[in-house]
């Protein structure tokens, strides 16, 4: 491999409140695991890196080729949603309004340039990690997107932040022959003509529906801040690690008794049963997208009793 393919660690433990909502940990766990590796089942920013580490030792340009191991089932909402836009803009903008329901890491920012509009990729990780989810994002994106338009989409420019890599040549298949690395920003550039290119997939019912469902996520997830939002991180985080998850255990993480993060919780309007259930009701739609049979999602969210998972489904539908 040569030199410019080896990104420095940084030596920063990122943040333990950064996570990844969406399939994309359990990808990498599959794709592994057809390597004959083992890979653990916590998607917190530290067990990606971990992940895409192992991962690139196999091939270094996984980060090119991830999506294609992706099946519909492994799809985030996000992806569908933006197949039932009626052109290449709406598409794009769905995208930069929700893409913080999929992840804690990253966002997407949309800059007007003259006559093109950038997609813009920030990752709040470490370098080598960010490079290998930057390039995963960018190919998942214009995948969907090719998929949509039943074109070959290129876009017309794409910067990188991290150097070229060995593989740079594999970059023309996806991002055409206007592409530069060591940039300030990750984007991706569109022309205002090709924003107006219309979908085959497109859907107006469906949109209205994925639509009012994010909206409501994001009034939640704005909603949630200071004590409410670590809780909130903490019980997701142990949910996905199938640990133990109760007022006890998140109050010794953040270091407080149980009786003070309790009241810290009154004084926002909130109880820890309510995040609880709004953080199980959340994994339980993504997990039953990827397949998973009741059995296995009531064990994930932390049941060992089939029929108590069941009647507590009756009570997230209230939230």
């Amino acid at each position: 491999m040569r030199k410019t393919d080896r990104i420095t660690v940084n030596p920063v433990k990122p943040s333990p409140e950064r996570f990844h909502r969406g399939p994309l940990g359990r990808v990498l766990e599959r794709y592994l695991d057809s390597c004959t590796l083992k890979a653990r089942s916590n998607y917190s920013m530290v067990a990606l890196e971990q992940l895409w580490r192992k991962a690139a030792s196999h091939d270094p340009a996984i980060g090119l080729k991830l999506f294609s191991h992706f099946t519909r089932q492994d799809w985030h909402v996000l992806a569908h949603g933006c197949l039932y836009s009626a052109n290449l803009e709406e598409s794009i903008r769905f995208w930069a309004r929700y893409a913080r329901l999929a992840s804690d890491m990253d966002n997407i920012v949309l800059v007007e340039e003259g006559d093109c509009l950038g997609v813009e990729l920030r990752i709040e990780a470490p370098a080598s990690l960010a490079r290998y989810v930057v390039e995963h994002y960018s190919v998942m994106s214009l995948s969907v997107l090719r998929i949509g338009t039943g074109l070959t989409l290129l876009p017309m420019r794409a910067c990188f932040a991290h150097p070229r890599p060995a593989y740079h040549g594999q970059y023309s298949q996806w991002f055409g022959d206007n592409v530069q690395f060591g940039c300030e920003h990750n984007r991706l550039y569109f022309t205002r003509s090709s924003l107006q290119t219309p979908l085959q997939t497109h859907n107006a019912g469906m949109m209205e529906v994925v639509t009012q469902e994010l909206d409501r996520r994001l009034a939640q997830l704005h909603q949630l801040s200071g004590w409410a939002g670590r809780v909130v991180q903490g019980i997701r985080q142990s949910l996905v690690a199938g640990q133990p998850c109760s007022l006890e255990t998140q109050a010794q993480v953040l270091n407080q008794s149980p009786r003070t993060l309790r009241r810290r919780l009154d004084e926002e309007g909130m109880t820890f049963r309510y995040l609880l259930d709004r953080v199980r009701a959340e994994l339980e739609q993504y997990l039953e997208l990827q397949g998973d049979t009741r059995t296995q999602i009531a064990a994930q969210l932390g049941y060992s009793d089939l029929a108590a998972y069941v009647h507590a489904r009756k009570r997230w539908q209230a939230l």
